[in-house]
């Protein structure tokens, strides 16, 4: 995820496989409250995988002959949901590597499976694209192998934020007043529920509690077409790693509904 999702996404002991297990330092890492006024997007979202989830500008990756976990930090990248219907309920994962602050590039056989389902490699990060659902609330053990070694992240999957009313394509009235009810998915750490007009857009404060419902000013906005979104940044309260230098968390959700001001 690149600043926004660099919050949005989130993994997964020993040097060997028989080794002692021990575990790693967990950190999540968040947009401060001191973020650029938040947008929602016009149109769809890129399409999944490294590249929309984690920017890769900067030096070259570094090549290492002895990838066993010891030698690894683990970044995890969750994203719940998206910008729009084709998005609202897929759930992207990636996770890449570093080693003495460097991202890693892999070129022997390292794998990472999560639940039984393998992750994409691409240079130096795996990823996934699923359901939310298969997730969602549940347990979820990612394995990384190189050669003989292992190195496992474990977590509880958070669900997905919802926008309970008002419904996806309904015509709101614009008011002093305008009523977002909404429900927060996993353990958030802050989150906003914007509204976009024709040419105008108003927000909620960011905060980390979770009321069930926000009042907006959209009278300025003008009559036509708008949205209305929830973004959420979370962590993940059990998550662990064994094997790794440590494990560091970046996790968004989003969930967004088209309207029309009246």
């Amino acid at each position: 995820m690149k600043a926004a999702t660099a919050v949005l996404a989130a993994l997964l002991v020993s040097g060997c496989a028989a080794g002692a297990t021990t575990s790693a330092p967990v950190t999540t890492k968040s947009t401060g409250p001191d973020m650029a006024s938040p947008s929602p997007r016009a149109s769809a979202s890129n399409a999944a995988g490294s590249v929309s989830m984690i920017d890769v500008a900067g030096p070259p990756d570094l090549i290492l002959k002895d990838t066993a976990p010891a030698h690894l930090a683990a970044s995890l990248y969750l994203s719940v949901g998206g910008y729009d219907a084709s998005t609202r309920n897929i759930t992207e994962m990636a996770v890449s590597f570093s080693s003495q602050g460097r991202r890693i590039g892999f070129v022997a056989d390292e794998t990472l499976t999560c639940n039984g389902l393998a992750l994409q490699r691409r240079g130096g990060t795996f990823d996934l694209k699923v359901s939310t659902d298969t997730f969602a609330g549940k347990g979820v053990t990612c394995t990384y192998r190189s050669g003989p070694n292992l190195g496992t992240i474990a977590f509880t999957a958070p669900v997905a934020p919802a926008i309970l009313s008002p419904q996806d394509n309904s015509v709101v009235a614009r008011s002093a007043r305008t009523p977002v009810t909404f429900r927060i998915g996993g353990h958030s750490t802050m989150f906003y529920v914007i509204a976009l007009g024709p040419s105008s857009k108003a927000w909620s404060d960011p905060t980390g509690t979770r009321p069930p419902q926000v009042l907006l000013d959209t009278r300025a906005f003008s009559p036509g077409h708008g949205f209305v979104a929830l973004n959420q940044f979370f962590d993940l309260p059990d998550l662990h790693s064994t094997g790794f230098q440590s494990v560091e968390l970046h996790g968004q959700a989003v969930q967004q509904i088209g309207v029309t001001w009246a």
